[in-house]
């Protein structure tokens, strides 16, 4: 299933700085595209490690702890 690719703009908040909104439009796609591959390796990253932090956690408890942090 195919994405849509979200531009710079949509992933930007506020006024795009003029280096960069003086950009060409192949340019400013491949920085937005840098972006979200950026957001979705960090988020995976926080994830993991939030869930090995639970490693710290007694067996019995993990359960009732995800639930409490949401995850």
């Amino acid at each position: 299933m195919a994405t849509a690719r979200r531009t710079l703009g949509e992933r930007v908040t506020g006024e795009l700085p003029d280096g960069i909104a003086a950009l060409g439009e192949d340019d400013q796609q491949y920085l937005a595209d840098a972006l979200g591959a950026a957001k979705r390796s960090q988020r995976e990253e926080l994830a993991a490690a939030a869930e090995d932090s639970l490693r710290y956690v007694p067996k019995l408890l993990r359960g009732p702890v995800r639930k409490a942090v949401g995850l």
